[in-house]
């Protein structure tokens, strides 16, 4: 019946409109199809499938291709030549499916299109091999088969024939073992893979080198323009651009494993950009490199602001939209959070984030996320929104293997947990990190330790996290000046008395935060006022503490802060309480009272009822 039905198909042109044929009822295509026996069903497709392809004309495959490579793999296929074909056509199937992010798709076709070639493929068919491997490697990480992706990488890395045939799975891999939290094999192999290309990386690298690093650039950065950057030469030897890939990866990772390193490896991407040419990494490359101006190596964020911008345009230029996720990760995460406003860096990391989603690079993606729901928090984006993103987030975490994005959505995740109410301090293990390095985990951990504390009440606690802060984070200058805000203000709140180390504490707090609001008063002029307020307060001025909690209030109010609205709100009423204003001490609670649970802080809003109670409790 089948050989009968494919001679009808091609003997009446059935061929060309078996795809439109307007069917009114479901039961007569049901009909049609039962026609055929079941045991030659899946054969019956494969024909179809080879006659679809037969019919196509070359120009027009790609448009076919998912339809004709369905219907073939139907079937059982034994000719060694025709093996080889269909495994062709499953890694154009597999290729277009990567290139419309279908990523469970490409994972599919690029594994049955490697079961289709023979066992000595690695001889017989070398750069198809190199190919489907590739793909299938890319395909399955991202879709989550771990095992199946590095093995496909490593079939590469053991049959390559030249180093240059290889790099494409080193890069892979590289990436792979970095998102399963193996972060020093990762750098290890990024270092070995560049000094296989013939440079020479060091193992640390003093400070003094970097800044004098830093200034050559700056001289040749000083007084480009936008125009300037779009008309710098393009970068077109092969090798160099290999070289820049590999730079741009080891300085990614560098961030997490070896931090003081990061700056030297972000000033050696722009150097090389100078000397042979913009690519899409030198985009990248400056934007470390503005991290580094905004870094304590450097002090100059301005100018970090400034050409980070136009390291953004560059990406437009080389039309580079995989990279826009890192590239926002870089300028909205850090740059560009140290002066525009918080609300603002959040809604492009969460861009970052869906871009990131779309095309697959999930590991950057997820890093987006965290740093969108961290700057939602600094917000006062209330709590329970920010806890539903957070589970969204790490069912996603959980599903693509993402341990190193894990631990600091765990942290968010508690902290926002204990501030609603509805959580425990937890016992989340930060991996070990060289105490010398300062690197991110560390900031992460100190700032979590003062954030949870100060807003529970656990002034000692909050100043233990505080006053063991290291003043060296290279990288992590938000989290830093944070610490310092809320280590300042609980310096005030401490019932011991004020000492020598406590007020020089209290007084970088206001130093700092009085640098920072020069950059953005946007997101620090409310905390400026908390901090003197509180000094005021401290030391007897009455009138001047009154006049700054008021400013603070109003700053809080008009950056949309509603969280620092409250806390301005609940320190003015502990003020009033202690000079004897309890009148004005209750109408400040009551407002501290309103914002905390626009927040969704319950435990926040519980204080808060219990200061009420205890005023209107003294009232005649």
């Amino acid at each position: 019946m089948a050989q009968s039905v494919r001679c009808f198909c091609m003997q009446t042109s059935f061929l060309s409109h078996i795809l439109h044929l307007p069917f009114c009822c479901e039961k007569v295509r049901e009909a049609a199809y039962g026609l055929i026996q079941e045991d030659e069903r899946n054969e019956f497709h494969s024909s179809i499938g080879r006659l679809l392809h037969y019919g196509t004309q070359a120009k027009n495959i790609d448009d076919m291709i998912f339809l004709i490579v369905d219907q073939i793999n139907h079937g059982t296929i034994v000719d060694p030549q025709q093996r080889t074909h269909t495994s062709q056509l499953n890694y154009k199937a597999a290729s277009k499916a990567m290139s419309n992010s279908n990523f469970a798709a490409a994972y599919f076709y690029s594994n049955a299109a490697i079961k289709l070639l023979p066992k000595n493929h690695w001889e017989s068919h070398y750069d198809l091999s190199r190919s489907i491997c590739l793909v299938l490697g890319n395909a399955a990480y991202i879709d989550g088969h771990i095992k199946e992706a590095i093995s496909a990488l490593d079939n590469i890395l053991s049959h390559g024939k030249s180093l240059k045939d290889k790099l494409d799975a080193y890069y892979l891999k590289i990436a792979l073992l970095h998102a399963r939290q193996e972060t020093n094999p990762a750098y290890e192999t990024c270092i070995e893979v560049l000094k296989q290309l013939g440079e020479t990386i060091p193992s640390s690298v003093e400070p003094e080198i970097i800044v004098e690093m830093v200034d050559k650039i700056q001289s040749k950065m000083k007084g480009l323009t936008e125009s300037d950057f779009m008309n710098i030469k393009t970068m077109d030897s092969p090798f160099h651009c290999s070289l820049m890939q590999f730079y741009n990866q080891v300085c990614y990772i560098s961030y997490f494993v070896h931090t003081p390193m990061l700056n030297w490896f972000a000033c050696k991407l722009v150097e090389i950009s100078f000397e042979h040419g913009f690519n899409k990494y030198s985009a990248l490359g400056i934007l470390r490199y503005s991290m580094a101006l905004g870094g304590k190596i450097i002090d100059d964020e301005e100018e970090g602001y400034r050409v980070g911008k136009m390291a953004l345009k560059l990406l437009d230029r080389f039309d580079a939209p995989d990279l826009l996720p890192m590239a926002y990760l870089c300028y909205y995460g850090y740059i560009a959070a140290q002066i525009d406003p918080f609300q603002s860096c959040g809604d492009m990391l969460k861009r970052g984030f869906e871009i990131g989603l779309s095309i697959g690079d999930t590991q950057v993606a997820l890093l987006n996320g965290v740093h969108y729901i961290q700057k939602c928090f600094l917000s006062g984006t209330n709590l329970s929104i920010l806890k539903k993103e957070c589970d969204y987030q790490m069912r996603l975490i959980e599903a693509h293997s993402q341990p190193v994005t894990k631990i600091y959505l765990l942290a968010l995740q508690e902290t926002i947990s204990m501030l609603i109410g509805k959580a425990e301090p937890s016992s989340l293990k930060w991996p070990d990190e060289d105490v010398s390095e300062v690197g991110e985990f560390s900031a992460s951990k100190v700032f979590h330790g003062v954030m949870q504390n100060f807003w529970l009440g656990h002034v000692e606690r909050c100043l233990y996290y505080a006053e063991r802060s290291p003043t060296t984070f290279l990288i992590a200058q938000l989290k830093t000046t944070l610490v310092v805000f809320y280590g300042g203000l609980s310096c005030f709140r401490s019932s011991k008395k004020l000492n020598k180390k406590r007020s020089q504490l209290a007084k970088q707090a206001i130093d700092v935060l009085r640098e920072r609001g020069e950059k953005s008063l946007w997101n620090f002029q409310g905390k400026i006022h908390l901090l003197e307020a509180q000094m005021f307060s401290s030391t007897g001025k009455k009138d001047k503490a009154r006049v700054s909690f008021n400013a603070a209030i109003s700053a809080a109010k008009s950056s949309k802060f509603v969280h620092e609205q409250g806390l301005a709100c609940e320190l003015a009423a502990l003020h009033c309480l202690r000079h004897g204003d309890n009148n004005r001490a209750l109408h400040l609670f009551q407002q501290a009272q309103d914002c905390y649970t626009k927040w969704g802080s319950e435990v926040k809003v519980e204080y808060i009822k219990q200061q009420i109670k205890n005023i209107n409790a003294e009232a005649p």
